[in-house]
C-alpha cells in the first residue's frame, strides 16, 4: 500500500514538472520571438495613377514606413502583374515574365532606403516614357521588402525578414490613339460562388462582368437595378462604387460582385436606426439589369438576365400537393370503377 501510495504521489509530481516545464519553454519561445522580432514596412499610397506624354517624365513619391522594432533596409522591387483570375486581385509575375504593358524601362532612381523603427520616408522616382512608345496603358507594381540590418547599418545576410513584401500599383496612360474595345459579358444573381437561373436560397450576391479587349485600362460604373415578379425595383446600385474606381486591365474580364441588400435608416426617439436586409423576400422571378460604362460615359451597355427563387419549403409543399392530387384522382378513378362494375352486375 505504501509503495502504491508513493508512486501515485510522484508521478502527480512528475506532471507538475511536466507542466511546469511546459509552460516555462513556451514563454522562452514566446520571449525569443518577441526580441528578435519581424521586418515590415507599409507603404502610402497603395496605387497611383498618372497620364505622362511620350517623351515627358514625371516624380512619384511613395512614403515608406518602418512597422517594426528594428533597423531595416526598406529595398524597391518592379515587378509585372496580369488580373489573378476575374477578381480583380493583381498576380506578381516572376522575374523571367516581362508583360506587354510593362514599366520596368520606364522607371529611373528607384533606390534602397534605411527606416529605423517606426521611421517614415518618403522615396522618390523618374517615370521617364520613353518618345517612342505606343498609346497606351503601362502598370507595374512596386515591392518594399525589409531587409534587417545589423548594428553597422549593413544588411544581415544571417537574417531573414519574416513578413511578406508590400506592394504599391501603379498605372501610367500614355495618352494617344487608343485602341478600345470593351463588352460587357453578363449579369447574373449568385448564391456564394454559385451562379444559375433557379434558386432554392435567396440570392445574396450579383454579379456583372466585363471584358476588356482595348489597349488601356478601364474604370466601369453604372447602376444596377433588381426587379420582382411585379416589376417593381427592389434594389438599384452602382458597381464599382469606391474612390478610386477599380480598374479593368487589358486583355482581361473582370467580374464585380456586389451583396444584395437594402439599408434602411429609421428614426425613433430621436435615435437613428440602420438596418440591412435581402430585398429578395418572395418565391418567383426576378429581373437583374446592368447600364455599364466607361471614360467619359459616352457610350452604355445595358445587360440584363432573369432567375427564379423557388425556395425548398415550397418545392416541398408542390411536391406533396401533386402527390396528394394524383392520389386523390386515383381514388376518385378506384372509387369511379367499383360503381360502375356494381352496376353492371
Amino acid at each position: 500500500m505504501n509503495i502504491q501510495r508513493f508512486i501515485k504521489l510522484n508521478t502527480r509530481a512528475l506532471a507538475v514538472i511536466l507542466f511546469a516545464a511546459t509552460i516555462m519553454l513556451g514563454l522562452f519561445g514566446y520571449t525569443t520571438a518577441q526580441e528578435g522580432g519581424g521586418s515590415g514596412v507599409s507603404v502610402s499610397p497603395t496605387r497611383t495613377e498618372l497620364p505622362i506624354l511620350p517623351g515627358d517624365s514625371e516624380e512619384v513619391t511613395i512614403s515608406v514606413r518602418n512597422i517594426t522594432s528594428a533597423d531595416i533596409i526598406a529595398r524597391p522591387v518592379l515587378n509585372d502583374f496580369e488580373a489573378d483570375g476575374d477578381g480583380g486581385s493583381p498576380r506578381l509575375l516572376g522575374p523571367d515574365e516581362e508583360s506587354a504593358q510593362s514599366l520596368a524601362s520606364f522607371i529611373k532612381g528607384l533606390d534602397d532606403v534605411q527606416l529605423a523603427p517606426e521611421e517614415s520616408k518618403d522615396i522618390t522616382f523618374t517615370v521617364d516614357v520613353p518618345q517612342e512608345a505606343f498609346p497606351g496603358g503601362y502598370y507595374g507594381a512596386i515591392r518594399f521588402q525589409a531587409i534587417p540590418v545589423n548594428e553597422s547599418g549593413e544588411e544581415n545576410p544571417g537574417q531573414i525578414s519574416l513578413t511578406a513584401s508590400v506592394a504599391s500599383l501603379l498605372f501610367i496612360e500614355v495618352p494617344g490613339d487608343i485602341l478600345e474595345d470593351v463588352q460587357v459579358d453578363y449579369v447574373k444573381a449568385f448564391v456564394g460562388e454559385n451562379t444559375g437561373s433557379i434558386f432554392t436560397s435567396k440570392p445574396d450576391f450579383a454579379g456583372v462582368s466585363i471584358t476588356n479587349n482595348g489597349g488601356s485600362f478601364i474604370k466601369p460604373f453604372g447602376p444596377v437595378r433588381v426587379e420582382n415578379f411585379s416589376g417593381d425595383t427592389i434594389l438599384t446600385y452602382e458597381i464599382n462604387n469606391q474612390d478610386p474606381r477599380g480598374n479593368v486591365l487589358p486583355d482581361s474580364t473582370r467580374t464585380f460582385r456586389d451583396q444584395l441588400l437594402v439599408q434602411e435608416t429609421t428614426v425613433i426617439n430621436g435615435e437613428e436606426s440602420t438596418e440591412e436586409y435581402n430585398p429578395i423576400k418572395w418565391p418567383g422571378r426576378y429581373k437583374i439589369t446592368a447600364d455599364v460604362s466607361y471614360g467619359n460615359g459616352g457610350e452604355i451597355f445595358t445587360v440584363s438576365s432573369t432567375f427564379w427563387y423557388v425556395p425548398s419549403w415550397l418545392i416541398i409543399a408542390l411536391v406533396i400537393l401533386v402527390a396528394s392530387l394524383i392520389g386523390l384522382g386515383f381514388y376518385l378513378y378506384r372509387k369511379n370503377s367499383t360503381k360502375t362494375t356494381r352496376r353492371r352486375r
